[in-house]
């Protein structure tokens, strides 16, 4: 309970958030030994950020929930 708690609350606190695309790249690339991430999936991972045509990720403005 206490952990659909948390991803609830975390939801909440980054639908209203924009993040830079390629903060978001690093940070992955810093923590690919957890995630299990080899160094092609970074290099695609690269590659689909470059052609997203603006800088800033958000809910609101670009990202939608499945």
């Amino acid at each position: 309970l206490a952990s659909v708690k948390r991803q609830m609350k975390t939801e909440r606190d980054v639908s209203d958030t924009s993040v830079d695309k390629w903060r978001v790249f690093a940070d992955v690339g810093d923590a690919r030994t957890r995630l299990g991430l080899q160094d092609r999936a970074l290099r695609v991972l690269n590659a689909l950020l470059s052609f997203f045509p603006v800088a800033e990720l958000s809910n609101e403005r670009n990202l939608r929930r499945l």
